[in-house]
């Protein structure tokens, strides 16, 4: 049976510190802003005793996060420019029936402290292999 690379890796919002927790294996990390890269799902456990029982999950590979301190970093400035420009719908969580009102992407997460927002997957380049030839050329 292949795996996935990475670790498995559970996000959600630590209201008592007010940034995004992400939890990797058996370390735990705080930032304001993380992008989740590629694809993701969410994970609801009603029968849990305590919050959250509800987050987002994805591998830690595809993941990157950062303070506010640190977003003034050029290439964090550029993740976050890149990020902005792929928003697409805010993901949302319904604490009374626990359920997200997105259950999976293949474009990634935003998540800031204005809230988590989809990501609209990256533009590819649509390249014609041959358009640098003239028509008198290929004839």
């Amino acid at each position: 049976m292949a795996t996935a690379a990475g670790y498995k890796a559970i996000i959600h919002y630590y209201l008592q510190k007010k940034c995004w927790s992400i939890h990797m294996k058996s370390c735990c990390y705080q930032g304001h802003f993380v992008i989740v890269d590629g694809f993701w799902g969410t994970e609801v456990k009603p029968s849990r005793k305590s919050n959250p029982r509800g987050w987002v999950t994805a591998r830690s590979h595809q993941i990157l996060f950062f303070t506010v301190e640190e977003s003034d970093l050029p290439e964090n400035q550029d993740a976050l420019s890149d990020a902005q420009q792929r928003l697409g719908e805010r993901l949302r969580y319904d604490k009374e029936h626990m359920t997200f009102n997105v259950d999976r992407g293949t474009g990634g997460l935003f998540f800031s402290p204005k809230g988590a927002f989809t990501l609209l997957p990256k533009p590819t380049a649509n390249v014609d292999l041959f358009s640098f030839f003239t028509s008198q050329e290929v004839g």
